[in-house]
């Protein structure tokens, strides 16, 4: 077994699979606090690919970091038209690659700042000792993106088609708490 540090395929699409069933089951609003919903078009098979992606915004524009191995930005590189879903919008969005230094300094810093351990590990795994210093050297290692509104036909977005059962769940966990226990008649003994 060898040591990489990014997941495996498999241990990324396990991972996808929760935030993705959360989202069918209506519980989008909580589930993107804190990761996008992506639906790209697969760049073999033509068709809808959705993951669940880390989010960051920065100066209002939604940036996400990715690995060059990671389907949805193989995806998105291949075909950058894409739906955008979290907790306050839906949207179609352009996926563009930052390679713009500026722009990539700006963000790492914001990042740096306000997810530190975050901005730690993936610029080092990038081989950035040194920020800003290494930023330039590294930056074909680092897979900044960054979504971008547009008005161009994109995607389907993936619809809570399942929120029934959320609701049936509450409501059968309330009922359970409702009910009163059956108190044992008491045998007394004489």
């Amino acid at each position: 077994m060898t040591n990489t540090p990014y997941p495996s395929l498999s241990q990324a699409q396990t991972a996808d699979a929760l935030p993705i069933w959360l989202w069918r089951l209506g519980l989008g609003v909580l589930i993107g606090q804190f990761n996008l919903l992506l639906t790209t078009i697969g760049k073999q098979s033509g068709l809808p690919r959705r993951s669940s992606v880390p989010y960051f915004f920065v100066n209002g524009k939604i940036y996400a970091l990715a690995t060059p191995d990671e389907q949805w930005y193989q995806n998105a590189l291949a075909n950058p038209l894409a739906t955008l879903q979290n907790a306050y919008e839906t949207q179609s969005v352009s996926v563009r690659r930052v390679t713009d230094l500026k722009e990539m300094a700006d963000v790492f810093a914001h990042l740096r700042h306000n997810r530190p351990t975050t901005a730690a590990i993936y610029l080092a795994r990038a081989g950035v000792q040194r920020f800003p210093d290494d930023l330039e050297a590294a930056a074909a290692r680092l897979h900044l993106v960054a979504f971008e509104p547009t008005t161009a036909q994109t995607p389907p977005p993936l619809e809570a088609d399942l929120s029934w059962l959320t609701v049936i769940g509450v409501l059968l966990v309330g009922w359970l708490f409702r009910r009163k226990p059956r108190r044992k008649a008491r045998r007394v003994l004489r």
